[in-house]
């Protein structure tokens, strides 16, 4: 067997692969042998069918499985010969076929892109500093927990809407006289100025009476996901059937003591860690963040189209599933540009992770299944058992040790 391989670019091989008229003879020959054992024909015995009338019924038949059989039995070894790792199903191209001579057929195929480390330590990232908890911010996280927890009761002695009022309403769409598909609306509950809906949608409420039906204009933005409605001007009939008020609890050591904190003071302190928290992961996530975006500007990598596109499909899934708007090109090519850098991180900090020796212990592996099943409620011994979840939490704790290497040997400011 003869292979030749022609370099198409830094991911794209095109394998030509040469089989020797003796393997081909033998193939077809047991292609036939298969066949006489499988066909009933009348007038013959049970394998007894001779090969002559076989080769007159089922030659077309007999050569398609002698040219799958042979591509199956030499395309592993001729990749293997090449040193060649796929990363996706080759597109295979036959040759002319003929049981008496050599078989030919071309591979074309995406494999691992060359991974050429120029720099990954000393990168210069700018992160801006961690920034101190203020007393503002304690005031507003208090502020939002007092809202969080307050109650909403039926507003009385007035019937018009104002702003910071909840409204209790029916509404419907209109583009151009006809009802817009899904936009009938009952007993919808919105705070009038949270900026729920459409620009203008909740301004057009204030001033609105109790019981009866309104009518407005609203022009959607250019960029709003529905791209059927995106730039047009949507009439709304709406009607409000209850204003509420929210009554917010007081800032005292009895609400402290529903929050969990013996009073006051303490319900201030846990506020304070909390943000100290966020600060610090907000910190790291922006360090992270950061030294990727430098990883990947300092080290070029191409990645193959195949996986490409099937990691902009998974982006684009979980954005669906997460409930995304209607599709349109940006949101594919924003899902694109998102499975690009992930691509491009994985393969150099995978090579960074080769050439600096860093592993992962089955110990670490144990230890964060057993952290994901006691924050998801899963079951332990099923996520053991997965191969695809036990992988990921390898690649993830691998890709972590990396990140944190290149974090200390950066220069950050």
């Amino acid at each position: 067997m003869r292979v030749r391989v022609e370099e198409l670019s830094a991911t794209k091989r095109r394998l030509r692969v040469q089989i020797p008229p003796s393997t081909v003879r033998e193939t077809v020959d047991e292609v036939y042998r298969d066949l006489r054992r499988r066909v009933k024909l009348k007038g013959f015995r049970p394998g007894k069918v001779p090969i002559e009338v076989l080769k007159s019924l089922y030659r077309d038949q007999a050569h398609r499985e002698a040219i799958s059989q042979l591509i199956e039995k030499t395309y592993p070894e001729a990749i293997s010969r090449k040193s060649l790792e796929p990363v996706s199903a080759p597109q295979i191209e036959p040759g002319d076929f003929s049981p008496e001579k050599s078989f030919t057929y071309t591979a074309l195929l995406e494999v691992r892109p060359p991974v050429e480390l120029k720099k990954y330590k000393g990168l210069e990232i700018k992160v801006g500093k961690k920034g101190r908890v203020t007393d503002k911010e304690i005031r507003e996280e208090l502020e939002r927990l007092r809202n969080l927890y307050g109650r909403l009761k039926i507003a009385e002695g007035r019937k018009r809407v104002k702003k910071g009022d909840w409204v209790l309403l029916d509404f419907e769409g209109f583009l151009e006289d006809r009802p817009i598909k899904d936009s009938r609306t009952e007993n919808y509950l919105l705070e009038v100025g949270s900026g729920t809906m459409v620009p203008g949608f909740e301004e057009a409420l204030i001033g609105m009476e109790v019981g009866k039906e309104g009518e407005f204009k609203v022009t959607f933005p250019q960029d709003h996901p529905r791209r059927d409605l995106a730039g047009k001007e949507v009439l709304f009939r709406a009607k409000v059937k209850e204003i509420r008020e929210k009554i917010l609890p007081e800032l005292d050591d009895e609400f402290a003591k529903d929050l969990g904190a013996a009073d006051v003071g303490e319900l201030r302190k846990r506020v304070r860690e909390e943000l100290e928290r966020r600060k610090e992961e907000d910190y790291w996530r922006r360090m992270r963040e950061a030294i990727l975006d430098e990883l990947i500007a300092s080290n070029p990598v191409e990645v193959p189209s195949s996986l490409l596109q099937d990691r902009a499909q998974a982006i684009y899934e979980r954005w669906r599933r997460e409930g995304g708007g209607d599709t349109d090109e940006r949101i594919w090519e924003a899902c694109v540009k998102a499975a690009e850098r992930d691509m491009k991180a994985a393969f150099l900090l995978e090579e960074i992770a080769r050439r600096e020796g860093i592993e992962v212990k089955e110990e670490e592996v144990e230890e964060r299944l057993k952290e994901i099943s006691k924050q998801m409620g899963r079951d332990l011994r099923l996520l053991r058992n997965d191969e695809k979840v036990v992988d990921g939490v390898r690649t993830e704790l691998l890709n972590r040790k990396v990140v944190d290497l290149l974090i200390k040997e950066a220069n950050v400011s």
